[in-house]
């Protein structure tokens, strides 16, 4: 398979792709505006021991050094926020649907610390340096990949090609265009749109490796998702085997934002991210 009208074709029938599981769709439609949906959430997580694990784990790397160790799901939702715990159970749920077999385990799990590596460093630099700070941009830092979730879950042997496209030092986005006709970020906008994600998520999903302002409503936010995603790579968190660097606007990325540079950021997150390792 090597035509972009046929892939489409396949993500838009899911005839590959998982649909959104119960736990997933419940999160996506739970709202802080109705107060019986804050013990939901948390009812929620915790009937899904494995999902609840990861979302600890994240919750204690995202935030830190900010708040003492969180233990239970009933002290996120206090310490972090309905919000905030709603998108990292969001995302976590997300991604445990494209857990398959025993050969894909490497590239999911590389897939996977790069996301919640880039998420992560999207959530700190926001918080730190940002005067308008979302609890979105830790979902759209972690979901921004999943395009490549999606390829490596039902286009494997795709996704293999590509990777050995990487090792011959072209970019990413020839390599995709070359073997799927499309590229992962394309993908992964149809996928987010099928699962009825929000419009910011499908916009940074979509235009991640390109210049940010081709976003009209959420240029900062796309900006923001480049230079976690390009600090991450720094850090050695790499979507794939092969270590390239991803497409990286700086001068129109910094138009957007007033933050540090790249290598001073890099000394600050270094050891938040080692937790990354652990998860």
């Amino acid at each position: 398979m090597n035509s972009k009208t046929d892939i489409r074709i396949d993500i838009q029938k899911l005839k590959k792709l998982p649909t959104l599981s119960w736990t997933a769709e419940r999160i996506l439609n739970l709202t802080s505006k109705e107060l019986t949906h804050l013990d939901e959430l948390v009812d929620i997580i915790e009937r899904d021991p494995p999902i609840m694990s990861k979302v600890l784990g994240v919750a204690n790397i995202v935030y830190f050094g900010i708040y003492k160790p969180i233990t239970t799901v009933k002290d996120a939702l206090l310490k972090i926020g309905f919000k905030a715990l709603k998108n990292i159970a969001l995302s976590i749920s997300i991604f445990s649907l494209f857990k398959s077999s025993q050969e894909k385990e490497k590239s999911y799990m590389r897939l996977f610390k790069h996301s919640i590596a880039t998420g992560t460093v999207c959530q700190i630099i926001s918080e730190k340096f940002l005067n308008e700070p979302s609890e979105d941009n830790f979902a759209t830092g972690v979901l921004h990949d999943i395009g490549l979730f999606a390829l490596n879950y039902a286009f494997y042997e795709q996704f293999q090609k590509i990777e050995q496209a990487l090792s011959r030092e072209n970019s990413l986005t020839q390599a995709e265009k070359k073997i799927l006709g499309t590229t992962h970020s394309e993908m992964g906008k149809w996928l987010a749109e099928i699962w009825g994600l929000p419009e910011i998520f499908c916009d940074v999903i979509l235009y991640h490796h390109e210049p940010p302002q081709k976003s009209v409503k959420y240029a900062k936010n796309v900006a923001l998702v480049q230079l976690s995603n390009s600090i991450a790579e720094k850090l050695g968190y790499h979507p794939f085997e092969v270590k390239i660097e991803s497409e990286f606007y700086r001068e129109k990325v910094y138009k957007l934002l007033d933050v540090p540079e790249p290598e001073e950021l890099v000394n600050e997150l270094k050891e938040i991210l080692k937790e990354v390792e652990n998860l």
